[in-house]
């Protein structure tokens, strides 16, 4: 497969993605309207909410998927020590770095976002799809926006253009710095986890200060 094929079912990818937003489109417009008739609103406001609706279905994909590559690219950044260390410990065995590379997957839980990408970066090595492997992760970490996908990029990128005598060493520090950021991030979500959980204590708690509050406002409008 050529790029040009490549690109051609990018652009396919892309007007499917804008059909599915204007159907979301279309159904906020007529689910809107539909609600505010029926609830007794002028065809004004109804109008109105129609737009809003059909707005907010419209750009939700786009925020969902924003969302997603997020969550992704914390997934990267969590995973990736694992796999420098299966590829560091191949590395040591002898085998080449593009073999260490194909390797370092086997056995992973493909349905987490790194091994899963990868698994399809070498599959579409085997296709063709790709002049060489550096061109297949250089477009790899392009598209996905990790850092640490990056920083992987540029050691293979360096190996393949200038040669490395150390490339298993090299591949074990990655994975020690790999680690501490791993650790960083698992603390960063414990933290945003914490705060999380504070949202409905103390939606609890202002509804127990108006259970408590109301008797008496009810009694001084009384009183008054």
């Amino acid at each position: 497969m050529n790029k040009n094929s490549i690109k051609t079912n990018d652009l396919f990818d892309k007007k499917i993605d804008k059909k599915k937003r204007m159907m979301l489109f279309a159904a906020g417009l007529i689910l809107g309207l539909g609600i505010s008739l029926a609830a007794g609103n002028s065809v004004v406001f109804s109008a109105v909410c129609s737009i809003a609706m059909g707005t907010g279905g419209f750009f939700l994909p786009v925020l969902l998927d924003k969302k997603r590559k997020k969550k992704e690219m914390k997934l990267y950044e969590i995973d990736m020590s694992d796999y420098l260390i299966s590829v560091s410990l191949l590395l040591s065995s002898g085998i080449t770095l593009w073999d260490a590379l194909r390797r370092g997957i086997t056995g992973a839980d493909l349905k987490k976002p790194l091994y899963r990408d990868l698994a399809k970066l070498f599959d579409g090595l085997d296709m063709g799809k790709f002049e060489s492997p550096v061109e297949a992760f250089e477009e790899f970490a392009a598209k996905c926006g990790s850092p640490a996908v990056s920083t992987l990029t540029a050691v293979i990128v360096q190996n393949y253009r200038k040669g490395s005598g150390e490339i298993a060493e090299l591949f074990g520090e990655l994975s020690v710095s790999s680690r501490n950021n791993r650790k960083y991030i698992c603390m960063k979500l414990a933290d945003e986890a914490t705060t999380l959980l504070l949202i409905p204590s103390t939606m609890v708690l202002i509804a127990l200060v108006i259970l408590l509050l109301t008797p008496a406002v009810v009694a001084l409008t009384g009183i008054a």
